[in-house]
């Protein structure tokens, strides 16, 4: 690609990203959290132990913070993050291999751009959540359609905090409200 065609390309993402979160914060309704109740809390004070992590401890491991303590936000997002770019990276090695037919270079092109659209999408909507007095939260997808949500924070979340939540993930990526759980991790 051309410099001009990576400029346009970047300048087109910019303004798709600034209509999203314009989108989010239009389309977001406070008076529907009321309604909501579905979704999965768990915490970390519970006497039940909960697996929610579907990463490796070394995963974890290598991920540690400068304080020497897991940051888990950190490792979730590093994980899902290098998920995306692999698949992305992927799917541009196929459209731009010579040998790819036609009709697979535009089958990949529209998986790339469901991809990035997906990326983005998640991205924004973590932004509109921590917006909302949240001090960091991840949203990961699943295969199965769905999503783990790990919120950070060192105290309990309030109901209608994690109606809210619930409701901006529901509207704003389209999920079902049992196909989500949120887990709250401490600092």
């Amino acid at each position: 690609m051309n410099l001009a065609k990576r400029s346009m390309l970047a300048l087109i993402s910019f303004v798709f990203m600034l209509t999203i979160v314009g989108y989010i914060n239009y389309k977001y309704d406070p008076e529907r959290e009321k309604d909501l109740g579905q979704t999965v809390y768990v915490s970390s004070q519970d006497d039940n132990e909960y697996d929610v992590s579907i990463y490796s401890e070394e995963d974890k491991i290598r991920n540690l913070s400068s304080t020497g303590e897991e940051d888990s936000i950190a490792v979730f997002k590093y994980d899902r993050d290098n998920m995306f770019s692999e698949l992305i990276e992927t799917y541009n090695n196929i459209i731009n291999n010579g040998n790819t037919s036609a009709d697979n270079i535009n089958s990949y092109q529209e998986k790339l751009n469901a991809l990035i659209e997906k990326k983005t999408l998640i991205n924004m909507v973590e932004n509109v959540i921590k917006s909302k007095g949240i001090e960091d939260i991840v949203i990961i997808p699943t295969n199965n359609d769905n999503l783990n949500v790990v919120v950070k924070s060192d105290v309990e979340l309030e109901a209608d905090m994690i109606a809210k939540i619930q409701q901006i993930i529901v509207d704003q990526l389209g999920v079902d409200a049992s196909k989500l759980s949120i887990t709250r991790s401490e600092k």
